[in-house]
């Protein structure tokens, strides 16, 4: 009769050498469901131009670039008020769609695609571009959009 041979179980596994530990989130640092919340509402307030809800996502704080463009960035809710009423008065109708979105970390990084009616004129273009959001404290810091200027001219 052959008698099967069993290895005996590890009380006290340890963990492997290459194991990552897990670093706390730092001070401040949102939850995914934190910022799977202030991605729908980017989305949102984008998609039917509530420049208002949009505004109350940002801190106070919120710094500001068109990185595409080459300009500096701004700083502060007031700049980022102007920058919105200059690119509003640039359109005399404009569609955005989210086409993916993503977040992770204290990031939310949507993918746009705009139908634009340009002012003067109404020449149609079509617009797509990264939007980088970092979030801190349930706010909107800094924000960072990349995209080619060249058909808005």
């Amino acid at each position: 009769m052959a008698t099967k041979k069993t290895t005996p179980k590890k009380k006290n596994a340890t963990r492997s050498p290459r194991a990552k530990k897990r670093t706390p989130a730092p001070r401040g640092a949102p939850t995914i469901a934190d910022l799977r919340r202030i991605a729908r509402s980017i989305v949102t307030s984008t998609s039917v131009m509530d420049g208002r809800r949009m505004l109350s996502l940002y801190a106070d704080s919120i710094e500001s670039e068109e990185v595409s463009v080459g300009t500096r960035p701004s700083y502060g809710i007031e700049a980022l008020k102007q920058k919105n009423e200059s690119w509003a008065k640039r359109f005399s109708d404009a569609r955005w769609y989210a086409r993916n979105l993503w977040c992770d970390g204290q990031t939310v990084i949507i993918e746009w695609e705009a139908q634009l009616s340009l002012r003067p004129g109404g020449k149609k273009v079509l617009h797509r571009e990264i939007a980088v959001h970092e979030v801190r404290n349930g706010r909107i810091v800094r924000e960072r959009y990349y995209y080619d200027p060249t058909p808005l001219r």
